[in-house]
């Protein structure tokens, strides 16, 4: 199997943001009043897969390969990070938190209720990969809703702000709906950026959201051979993108010379619409005529 680490930067207007991955997520409603601004981010997340077609891709940012533990801070060096988490579970809560708030979390219809913790604790190291995924070597324990990186304080303003971020979440809906876009320029005035999860199709992915755009891609694509994978750029958030197409187009540009062999093998069966069949100029329709290549089955493209 081969694991690539995918990579997009672009921007979203925090009054209308753009759409997340593929039916699966949207945005909260935005807040009354709320300050409106262009976001900036920078988009993760990893597959692992086994030809150019991607067919079989796992996708999600822990089967790129690449720690957040060693990424963050080689994009951030010198801040502290703070993972945060509005309705975690009372059973399981991380280390060294800074907030601890018990609450009673209202169940779908608001009759019932249940224990709820409203938490920020500092992450480093492994414990960031532990608190993205909310697992410990596969064993279930503290899980975050983000991260925010910051100068090392954790003020009152910000811990304010977060609440408006994930507050009204409701991951039980059909799309689930985790976070409000309107909240994140309150959220990057007190932090230098914040780190979400937005779920791709087999884990989450990472998106980290900043006021400016962040000259990231020599870092990234640094930490990702450090790791033992390749940084593959998509032109939009890889949450919503075809593998196989950013494969094909990263094929296009290889210098075999400088990078070695291309690291992903090409499908037996030339795979899907980007993968080997493509590369030919055309093909041979059924009729006789040569035109375009066809869609082809692919890893699936856009649902």
């Amino acid at each position: 199997m081969v694991r690539a680490f995918g990579y997009c930067h672009d921007s979203i207007e925090s009054a209308a943001p753009s759409r997340l991955c593929r039916g699966r997520e949207r945005w909260l409603p935005g807040l009354p009043d709320a300050e409106e601004a262009t976001v900036y981010r920078l988009v993760l997340s990893g597959a692992q897969f086994t030809d150019d077609s991607a067919r079989d891709a796992l996708r999600g940012y822990r089967f790129g390969g690449v720690p957040a533990g060693a990424l963050l801070p080689a994009l951030f060096p010198g801040s502290t990070v703070f993972a945060f988490c509005n309705a975690g579970d009372p059973l399981a809560l991380p280390h060294d938190m800074v907030l601890e708030e018990d609450w009673q979390e209202p169940l779908h219809g608001g009759i019932r209720t249940r224990p709820a913790v409203r938490w920020i604790a500092r992450a480093e190291g492994l414990e960031m990969d532990a608190l993205l995924e909310g697992e410990i070597d596969g064993v279930t324990g503290p899980k975050a809703e983000g991260f925010v990186v910051t100068d090392g304080r954790m003020p009152e303003p910000l811990v304010e702000s977060l609440y408006h971020l994930t507050g009204f979440a409701d991951a039980t809906q059909v799309p689930a709906e985790l976070y409000a876009a309107s909240a994140l320029p309150e959220v990057l005035e007190h932090c230098r950026a914040v780190v979400l999860f937005h779920i791709d199709k087999h884990g989450p992915s990472v998106a980290i959201y900043t006021l400016a755009p962040l000259d990231a891609d020599d870092v990234v694509r640094r930490v990702a051979v450090e790791s033992g994978t390749f940084a593959v750029p998509f032109a939009i958030p890889p949450m919503l993108a075809r593998w196989d197409r950013a494969l094909y187009e990263l094929r296009l540009d290889w210098d075999e010379e400088a990078n070695g062999v291309f690291p992903v093998p090409p499908a037996d069966d030339a795979g899907g619409r980007w993968s080997a069949r493509s590369r030919r100029i055309g093909h041979v329709r059924d009729d006789g005529s040569e035109g375009p290549a066809e869609d082809g089955a692919g890893e699936g493209g856009e649902e």
